[in-house]
């Protein structure tokens, strides 16, 4: 194997792809000048396929590409096309299954497209470098047929070890939850030939896929509060809001001195880490980077983003509050992963608080590319009313920790949130390792 096959499926493995897969009759300009913008936002890969040409159409038009795309380092990757010598080659099922061993020896590196969990093992076993799984949202190139949705997707990535890269209906909104279900990137094609900038979407992919959070940790977004605690323990009632479902934690304590803060996050992260979810602290960043926290949350006028960027680097998840587009898409320039945005209704916990309707909502949400969660007053009895907004999740506060039962009302929560989820009950400490050993073992080919 060559150091540049080797260096190729290293870069494969490693989480945060994105390729961008052709199709010139999608372009409304020359495709020259579209896969210029395209590589001019450093692609991973470049996957030419025009599975209308000829051979001899197809070997032209890749010596061409090959020219256009060298400037820049991006990688090219022929489709469909085994008879090219000495390139990167994707193929189909059929195409793999009949490609023989001296076949297999003139490719440098070779993808297939895969459909279910059993495809993908043997692909696999046929010698595939990396894999194509798809569709996973609904796209309008599948008008009519449903994605298959992510949990195919984490059970076609558990059913091999080489890099599964997920395709349909991908967007700087969603592609972050691809790379949570498993896979080690994403790809895109209609919107990567259509979008005015190319460049630019592309960018904005790649921060997307390499945010420290996925959208769906945000689902169940439980927020202590030492009022609605009263006497009760703290680590073991964050314990039981997990066991029950939830799926984000803060640890806010407005009357806590600093060092307080820092004590009670240090315990309160041992406890989260043990399920894999993630802890953030409300307002006092330095004590969240003291204690080892996954992050903070801070409010419009609590200390910038920018400069709690700065200062704990990537990584560290920074969530900030937003009411309105023009602070949603501030706070995001400024390095924020995700927004809270309300109170969507009154709070009990913040009487005060500026409503957002959900007409506001939908416009904050789609100012930015970063998930939002919808926070303020949510309860089990009026969470329904928040399903249209598109929100990423929901963050609540006594409709937890102020129910006598915490745990299981987090459990009613989290399936009034997702009626069809295979449980509500998240995986247990000896679950969270072995998953955690699976996907270590998928970093080195």
């Amino acid at each position: 194997m060559s150091v540049t096959e080797k260096t190729r499926r290293e870069l494969l493995s490693r989480p945060g792809q994105v390729i961008v897969v052709t199709d010139r009759k999608q372009c409304s300009e020359p495709f020259e000048n579209r896969i210029d913008g395209i590589c001019r936002g450093q692609p991973d890969m470049l996957l030419l396929r025009e599975k209308d040409l000829t051979d001899t159409a197809y070997a032209e038009l890749f010596k061409s590409m090959g020219r256009l795309t060298a400037p820049y380092h991006t990688p090219l990757t022929g489709h469909s096309h085994p008879e090219l010598d000495r390139c990167d080659m994707h193929l189909t099922m059929p195409q793999l299954r009949v490609l023989g061993a001296e076949g297999k020896q003139t490719l440098r590196l070779i993808g297939a497209s895969v459909h279910s969990p059993e495809e993908a093992a043997e692909a696999e076993r046929l010698g595939a470098d990396y894999l194509i799984a798809g569709h996973i949202f609904n796209t309008p190139c599948k008008q009519g047929t449903p994605g298959r949705g992510l949990d195919y997707l984490r059970r076609v990535c558990e059913s091999v070890s080489i890099p599964v890269f997920g395709i349909g209906g991908i967007t700087p909104k969603n592609a972050r939850d691809v790379i949570a279900a498993g896979a080690r990137g994403v790809c895109v094609m209609g919107t990567a030939m259509t979008v005015p900038d190319p460049a630019d979407y592309i960018r904005r992919l790649k921060r997307a896929v390499r945010r420290p959070i996925a959208p769906s940790q945000l689902r169940l977004y439980a927020v202590t509060d030492p009022v609605c605690l009263k006497d009760r323990d703290l680590c073991q009632s964050v314990e039981s809001a997990i066991r029950g479902g939830a799926t984000f934690i803060q640890l806010r304590d407005k009357t806590a001195s600093h060092g307080a803060l820092v004590k009670q996050a240090r315990a309160l992260k041992a406890v989260c880490a043990g399920y894999g979810v993630p802890l953030i602290v409300n307002d006092d960043w330095q004590a969240a980077l003291e204690a080892g926290a996954d992050g903070c949350h801070v409010g419009i006028e609590d200390a910038p983003v920018s400069e709690i960027r700065a200062q704990a680097g990537e990584g560290f998840i920074i969530g900030a509050t937003a009411k309105t587009p023009a602070q949603a898409k501030a706070a995001e320039a400024a390095g924020a992963d995700y927004l809270g945005v309300g109170a969507v209704f009154p709070s009990p916990t913040k009487p005060g608080a500026i409503r957002i309707t959900g007409e506001q909502f939908r416009g904050i949400n789609a100012s930015v590319d970063i998930p939002c969660a919808a926070i303020g007053g949510i309860s089990l009895d009026n969470i329904h009313e928040l399903k249209d907004m598109g929100a990423a999740g929901y963050a609540v506060v006594s409709a937890v920790f102020g129910q006598e039962n915490i745990e299981e009302a987090a459990r009613q929560l989290i399936q009034a949130i997702c009626p069809r989820a295979d449980g509500a009950t998240p995986p247990s400490r000896s679950e969270c390792r072995r998953k955690d050993r699976l996907s270590a073992g998928r970093t080195g080919l």
